[in-house]
């Protein structure tokens, strides 16, 4: 009967223990998994802020709003494109671009040279190709020097040749043009006091369709002056 107790203590002592080694070595290991996090959180944390409107700022926007929001406005084509894989002044991996200007609408005059740079993350299907003319809408520099098309892509637009017998200069952006007289979101409307321009830009919007460079020139030209 003894020999039974003192086999029931001897394992009850042995299971203790054993338990207490489990618990000491989950506590350990929680401990060291906490001290990871928390040093990966730190390093997260003083990696450099990325400006809002340098990343995917898709919010629907009428071209009122696209010219109000932009710091340069212009038509240029782009002659130099440069890859920076760590940009000193924003410690971001940058595309650093270079335009030769047709028109310049707001703070840039024609035939000025423009160079800018964009963060490379929002480049990406969203870039511009040395030879290709553009129609610009660009946020004012942030403090880090980068910019990017006013909404996304919504500030970007493409100058093409359409026509059957005479080609002439049209701009669409990858919205399609859509949007751009009507707020998708807010249904707000803008109201031009030309109303042939007014009523083209309409037209574009509502069907999403290229429209003629001369007719959007002075589109951009009026918001700006009444901006």
């Amino acid at each position: 009967m003894c020999n039974a107790i003192e086999v029931g203590k001897l394992i009850y002592k042995k299971s203790f223990l054993y338990i207490a080694f489990i618990l000491t070595f989950i506590v350990i290991g929680t401990l060291a998994y906490s001290k990871t996090f928390a040093n990966e959180l730190a390093e997260e944390l003083e990696k450099p802020k990325i400006e809002r409107h340098l990343v995917f700022d898709t919010i629907p926007l009428n071209l009122e709003e696209i010219a109000k929001s932009a710091g340069k406005v212009f038509s240029g084509e782009c002659t130099k494109v440069e890859y920076i894989e760590n940009d000193k002044e924003s410690n971001l991996p940058v595309v650093k671009y270079t335009f030769k200007v047709l028109d310049g609408l707001k703070d840039v005059k024609n035939g000025e040279e423009v160079t800018f740079k964009q963060w490379e993350a929002t480049t990406r299907n969203a870039g511009y190709t040395e030879g290709e003319k553009y129609f610009l809408f660009l946020y004012p520099a942030s403090n880090r020097g980068l910019t990017s098309p006013v909404g996304f892509l919504q500030g970007q637009f493409q100058i093409q040749k359409k026509g059957f017998l005479i080609k002439k200069d049209v701009v669409i952006n990858k919205a399609h043009n859509k949007g751009l007289h009507r707020n998708l979101r807010t249904q707000k409307k803008l109201q031009l006091d030309n109303d042939y321009l007014n009523n083209y830009l309409h037209k574009c919007s509502e069907l999403g369709i290229p429209m003629r460079y001369k007719e959007f020139v002075q589109v951009v030209e009026a918001l700006v002056d009444n901006g």
